[in-house]
């Protein structure tokens, strides 16, 4: 019996690639462990979306080396420097690429130490699940069309396929049945779920009216949505259907209309604004996250304070900036006008001293509403609670729960906010 550990760097989405690679590696063959030292097999799971996460990948390859076990990667960095890392790195015993070969490496692995080999299939509704109990994240869809300027995305994963619908339902309802309490629906764009199917009424609406009627469901959550593909359909949806999360995660990346163009976005300012306005006046009370890109090539500081002013009128509960990365392969790679480090870094901190201050009003401004809760993470004094406010990718800020009360992880439990602060709120319970 071979001892598997796996490393999972990056987002979610890895995340749950990570966890359907776990669940390749069956009993008797093979038994996954926690404990690297404890370990025969070090399998670590890349990002390389942006040049952060690429050092981040290299270090934990060169990190693990240190531990002396058979060690094999795989994921977006080796999708897309295969090559170069096998030339570079020759300790790696196994480069695997994408899912066409994920499926062979438990004969891989068995090959190496010269054993009998097995047989698996990938599947990513096969997992083996890192998720507290409460809740799960189904991704829907794999890959993107979108092509946007800046992003590899494409180039590593691929063209955008919806997943089957039957088999996220039947998924959705098996979670549900082993205590999740909360779904997060993602993709690289959720919002195009079902535009390649053959069956055109499925859409990602028609996939909710699926999944919201499960019994024992409390929440749903999406991540990732494109401002486009956010039709009045799916905000009616969210409105009208009480286990919906008032949640919106929608990338904007910028505002002005020329940035959006050589980003090769499809929104321009007055789109996307159309679509937050509808959002606001439709589902006050909603949470809006965003993610901004600063220093594209050709930004200008005229076009840096328009997006600077569109997030003082629009006010975002939750942002997140990252620097313009130079991609190699991207049409924005070779554009002209490429801003300097030095200013992008200084552009990235004037926003978040923004946000710092948007928050904190809107933060004050939560004091006395009340959430339905689950708890997530049982502290020495006081709970972490999960509830519309934060989604459970530890990107937003935290809710901690005061009370006498005993709780366990996975308790739903009512709660009215006290005390705000910067990024976090203080809660009791009701």
């Amino acid at each position: 019996m071979k001892k598997i550990a796996l490393i999972s760097l990056g987002c979610v989405k890895n995340q749950v690639d990570s966890e359907a690679i776990l669940a390749l590696f069956k009993e008797p063959d093979f038994k996954i462990v926690n404990n690297l030292e404890e370990s025969d097999v070090v399998i670590i799971n890349t990002c390389g979306f942006i040049a952060s996460a690429k050092e981040e990948g290299i270090d934990t390859i060169l990190s693990a080396i240190e531990y002396n076990k058979t060690l094999v990667v795989c994921g977006c960095l080796v999708e897309r420097y295969y090559k170069e890392l096998k030339a570079a790195i020759p300790e790696v015993k196994l480069w695997i690429k994408f899912k066409d070969e994920y499926q062979f490496l438990p004969s891989m692995i068995q090959e190496l130490f010269e054993d009998e080999k097995v047989t698996s299939k990938f599947n990513i509704f096969d997992r083996i699940t890192a998720d507290s109990s409460y809740f799960s994240y189904i991704k829907i869809s794999e890959g993107c069309d979108n092509f946007c300027a800046f992003c590899a995305i494409p180039f590593i994963r691929g063209r955008f396929v919806s997943l089957p619908e039957d088999d996220i339902v039947a998924y959705a309802n098996k979670v549900v049945k082993k205590g999740a309490k909360e779904i997060v629906l993602i993709g690289q764009d959720p919002t195009s779920y079902g535009r390649d199917l053959k069956d055109q009424n499925i859409n990602l609406v028609h996939l909710l009216k699926r999944i919201e009627p499960i019994e024992g469901l409390e929440k749903i959550r999406m991540l990732y949505l494109y401002p486009d593909g956010i039709t009045d359909e799916l905000i009616d949806f969210v409105k009208t259907h009480k286990k919906m999360s008032h949640y919106f995660d929608i990338p904007i990346q910028h505002c002005s209309d020329n940035i959006l163009k050589l980003m090769n976005r499809r929104d321009t300012k007055a789109s996307t604004e159309e679509v937050l306005d509808k959002i606001k006046k439709e589902i006050p009370d909603t949470i809006l996250r965003t993610t901004l890109i600063v220093g594209f090539p050709g930004e200008t500081v005229k076009e840096f304070n328009e997006l600077k002013r569109f997030i003082e009128k629009y006010k975002f509960n939750h942002l997140g900036v990252f620097t313009y990365s130079r991609e190699k392969g991207t049409k924005a790679a070779i554009l002209p006008h490429q801003v300097q480090e030095r200013t992008k870094v200084k552009r990235k901190d004037e926003i978040m001293q923004l946000q710092a201050r948007i928050s904190y009003d809107l933060n004050k401004n939560m004091i006395g509403r009340e959430f339905d809760a689950i708890v997530f993470k049982v502290n020495k004094n006081d709970y972490s609670v999960r509830c519309d406010y934060n989604a459970p990718d530890d990107i937003d800020g935290n809710v901690i729960l005061k009370t006498e009360k005993v709780h366990k992880i996975g308790d739903s439990v009512r709660i009215k906010i006290e005390k705000a602060f910067v990024y976090d709120l203080i809660a009791s319970e009701l």
